[in-house]
């Protein structure tokens, strides 16, 4: 199980089922725009570095580097269980909660209370540098600064559809895999590889066959054929979204699947 919470701006007097829902409305203007991203970035780097000042253990994070998507960073303590989500218009932090009766192994990392004490100044952290309010998912209420395991209410990670839990895959995950990502990705892949192959094969013309020039020629057929593959990649993941939104895919067509028969 995971305990949720999420940060999302939030007018004086508006309900906070209608406030979550308009942080997660997708606003496709702003998933385009590149001073959005920027901004985005910059404010994830500076959450980033206050939680390296509070957070234990090692930290893994990953920042958007391109648009087409609402996901601008992901901070992960794997030590405590801690994660940090900064989306567009909405912020997440969640942690595994302890199951009932676990009880702490000596090499089980810090001990709940300065984990729990941890995620709490994260809320903290993401609240002052976005302006965001937290609320509390387990207790339906304003997170006050309390993690109230085992509230009445709370569910599995699977459960919370649509929240930040450690059992769904990854922002970064999720962003990888969208099939546009993969396919821009494919041609910087091309468009490097085609610009190394040649520079290479170049020198190999002038008679300049060192290491350097060999190097180069594996960087740019390597280059050729990451890019090959994420093109491919990216086609397929792309027929499997149609298929599951249940629209016409390549072997939708043809008589037979429009429901007709010939003659």
């Amino acid at each position: 199980m995971s305990y949720d919470i999420t940060l999302c701006p939030r007018d004086a007097g508006q309900s906070w089922e209608d406030a979550l829902a308009a942080a997660d409305a997708e606003d496709s203007g702003r998933e385009a725009d590149e001073q959005a991203l920027t901004e985005g970035v910059e404010t994830f780097r500076r959450i980033e570095t206050r939680l390296r000042e509070v957070l234990s253990g090692e930290l893994e994070t990953w920042v958007a580097e391109e648009t087409g998507g609402d996901v601008y960073g992901e901070l992960t303590a794997p030590r405590t269980g801690i994660q940090v989500e900064l989306f567009d218009g909405s912020a997440a932090v969640s942690l595994g909660e302890r199951e009932p009766g676990e009880e702490p192994s000596e090499d089980s990392g810090p001990d709940r209370a300065q984990v729990l004490e941890e995620a709490r100044r994260a809320v903290g952290i993401v609240a002052a540098e976005t302006g965001y309010q937290p609320f509390d998912h387990q207790t339906e209420e304003p997170f006050d600064g309390t993690f109230r395991e085992g509230a009445p209410g709370a569910e599995p990670a699977e459960a919370t559809a649509g929240q930040t839990g450690i059992a769904r895959p990854s922002a970064a995950e999720i962003a990888r895999r969208d099939p546009a990502s993969l396919r821009r990705r494919g041609w910087v892949y091309l468009v490097l590889g085609v610009a190394i192959t040649v520079f290479a094969a170049n020198r190999l013309a002038s008679g300049e066959s060192g290491v350097l020039t060999i190097m180069l020629l594996v960087i740019g057929i390597l280059d050729l054929l990451g890019g090959l593959f994420l093109l491919s990649v990216g086609r397929r993941a792309a027929e499997d979204e149609r298929i599951r939104l249940g629209g016409p895919g390549e072997s939708g067509s043809g008589p037979d699947a429009a429901g007709t028969t010939p003659g």
